[in-house]
């Protein structure tokens, strides 16, 4: 019999922009974790709107307000120690086992953890396995990313201490290492992928992969977003193969050159 996780609950970030994914993205959801026993599940945006889902609840944060403001105002209404953070754009296209997120809590609490990502990048920072749990490694917050707005579990006192700040969604999460080390956090990535996902958009334009999801399944996007070119994804590819497969020093030197040229890094590395 499934444990109900009344110490978790769910919190899908977005704004009024990206409101053509909301029907896709809870579509999805009820899809792939139709059984999730969170608290609570809250869809964040900026602009108040009269969308309603069932057992959701759709706040309206702020027009004028930051991206870390509005999560900070989703946090202030958690009631729960954990909660699960995701993104509006990131569709989920697995099944998810409740009891394996139940499981997880439980990890988190046996080890003191502040937070788990559900995601793998970056690699660079992955150390030693966690305990006995196969495919759980602790996390150098040293490190770039290391801590970041992909799909994770946290610890809720550790996300509202990263929201204290007034930051874009791109600032808050260059950010993030700095917070981790600050509060001295307990970070874990996950490699066992309980929560798989489709990136929908990129600089505000579908993905080619998710236009060709999204052709195998219509009923989960009706919106008019363009598909970004080819030579643009292209690029995005190589530049993450760079950064993955760099030795850090190296990269490090590669970013310092390209600033010369004009270049702009949300990173200080």
């Amino acid at each position: 019999m499934t444990k109900k996780t009344y110490d978790l609950s769910m919190i899908i970030s977005s704004c009024d922009k990206f409101s053509d994914l909301w029907d896709g993205h809870i579509k999805q959801l009820e899809r792939f974790w139709h059984d999730r026993d969170a608290e609570q599940t809250i869809l964040l945006t900026d602009k108040p709107t009269d969308r309603k889902y069932d057992g959701i609840t759709v706040m309206a944060a702020g027009a004028d307000a930051e991206w870390s403001e509005r999560l900070k105002a989703a946090l202030d209404t958690v009631k729960t120690e954990y909660v699960f953070i995701t993104l509006d754009d990131y569709f989920l296209i697995k099944q998810v086992d409740n009891d394996r997120i139940n499981e997880m809590v439980d990890i988190m609490k046996e080890h003191e953890l502040d937070y788990i990502r559900l995601y793998k990048r970056p690699k660079r920072a992955t150390r030693e396995q966690l305990g006995e749990h196969k495919g759980l490694h602790r996390v150098d917050t040293s490190i770039a990313y290391c801590v970041n707005m992909y799909a994770g579990i946290w610890k809720t006192d550790f996300a509202r201490f990263c929201t204290d700040c007034k930051l874009s969604a791109w600032e808050f999460e260059v950010a993030l290492p700095d917070a981790a080390m600050r509060y001295h956090a307990s970070c874990a990535v996950d490699y066992n992928k309980d929560f798989v996902i489709l990136d929908v958009v990129r600089k505000g334009k579908l993905l080619h992969k998710s236009a060709r999801y999204f052709k195998k399944h219509p009923e989960l996007y009706s919106g008019s977003r363009q598909v970004n070119t080819w030579r643009y994804e292209i690029g995005l590819w190589c530049r993450t193969m760079v950064a993955r497969h760099t030795p850090l020093w190296l990269h490090k030197r590669i970013k310092q050159v390209m600033r010369k040229f004009g270049l702009k890094f949300f990173t200080k590395d």
